[in-house]
């Protein structure tokens, strides 16, 4: 999610895990590494460094040196409407979910609320391999509308309408009815997945800025007017619960609606796409071609980033910008555990290179990965462009986190 800066190899472990420093990133363009003390519902850090505080106002992302962002959560979880993914376990509910995270460290007996209407999917197994992050994406639901469906452990899949999750219990049982016969219950022993109707799906996002939080067990958590003080984070979810983090559980924080604007949310004013052997690859937002999460290899460890594109050989994007950015930044490479080749880069603003050379000119290529911060200042035209590598051929790129600095 967030680029990790040379200079923080000279960071040491702290030893206790409240105490590990924090990267702090700015509109301003600073990287600060230093303690997390404090930070306000208006994006101001505080942080300690080198025997005092500094306060940094303009936050774009939090991270926590040293330490890769995971990928999202693959066992037991719930996905919101939002985008929210929480490892935990549902303890069952009416109209309104009972579910207990594995990272929020609630007091026994207790669980968070979750209105069903804010819920796409609850799975109560680990997730197959190569699962999408994307529910609506799953091989077992494309093309059910207007329907619930239950995945059984068995593989089987029914469709119909969810009646019920059954009295709040430790082993939550479903009362469905199918599209043909008479309503069962089906019980956890049974059950491996719920993906409710999305029509009937209400998500909320706040009209200003918010925080987008990644907790230690991977779970990805919205929050509204987020505050942290005395090693504790606190905010509200866009699904209406109120909630207190430990510090400790928190990996990374990325602001969103706020002066940062990403890619993935921008449609293209213009796009060029061309194939190798006839087949082509278009581009993806917040994940890759072949419909994976952002997981960049960064030479010797992967990090993964919830925003962002993906693309291969040869494309090319351009964005309309109308002067009113200062900054593009991204960090691009390429997918962990594949990709071979090595594809030509460039990005031009306003027709002008700023990165990577012209033509086939093997010395244009970039080394990957990279972290880029581009002046855009007074700019028109962004454009990024994945080329072939000479002779043809090239791996896929990825995009980490492009967007552009108001």
């Amino acid at each position: 999610m967030f680029a990790l800066l040379l200079t923080l190899a000279a960071v040491g472990p702290a030893t206790e895990p409240g105490d590990a420093p924090f990267v702090v990133s700015t509109t301003e363009g600073k990287e600060i590494v230093g303690r997390l003390l404090r930070l306000g519902p208006d994006f101001t850090a505080t942080v300690a460094r080198k025997g005092r505080e500094v306060t940094l106002p303009g936050v774009l992302t939090l991270r926590r040196a040293g330490r890769p962002v995971p990928p999202f959560p693959t066992g037991p979880q719930l996905i919101t409407v939002n985008g929210d993914r929480l490892a935990g376990e549902l303890l069952g509910g009416g109209p309104r979910l009972r579910f207990r995270p594995t990272a929020a460290s609630l007091p026994e007996g207790t669980a968070w609320l979750l209105p069903v209407t804010a819920v796409l999917a609850v799975w109560l197994t680990d997730l197959p391999a190569d699962t999408p992050p994307d529910p609506s994406r799953y091989g077992w639901v494309e093309g059910t509308r207007n329907r619930d469906l239950l995945r059984l452990r068995n593989g089987d899949v029914v469709r119909g309408t969810v009646l019920g999750f059954g009295p709040p219990a430790a082993q939550p049982a479903i009362q469905f009815r199918p599209e043909v016969g008479e309503p069962f219950v089906v019980g956890r022993k049974e059950l491996a997945a719920v993906v409710l109707n999305p029509a009937l799906a209400r998500g909320r996002k706040p009209k200003g800025p918010y925080a987008r939080v990644v907790l230690s067990d991977g779970s990805r958590l919205d929050l509204d007017t987020p505050a942290l003080a005395d090693d504790t984070l606190t905010g509200e979810t866009l699904f209406g619960q109120r909630v207190e983090l430990r510090l400790d559980a928190v990996l990374a924080l990325q602001v969103l609606q706020g002066k940062a604007t990403y890619l993935s949310d921008l449609k293209p004013s213009k796009v060029e796409q061309a194939g190798f052997l006839q087949v082509t690859w278009p581009w993806a937002a917040d994940r890759t071609t072949d419909g994976a999460g952002l997981l960049l290899d960064m030479g010797g460890s992967a990090t993964f980033y919830d925003k962002g594109l993906g693309t291969r050989p040869r494309s090319v994007l351009t964005y309309e910008l109308a002067g009113k950015y200062q900054r593009f930044e991204a960090t691009v490479g390429r997918p962990a555990g594949g990709g071979r080749g090595t594809p030509l880069i460039r990005v031009l603003v306003d027709g002008k290179p700023r990165l990577g050379g012209s033509g086939a000119d093997q010395s244009s290529a970039v080394r990957l990965p990279a972290t880029l911060r581009i002046d855009v200042s007074g700019a028109k035209e962004l454009v990024l462009e994945v080329d072939f590598a000479p002779g043809g051929g090239g791996s896929e790129v990825l995009w980490g986190d492009a967007r552009l600095i108001e």
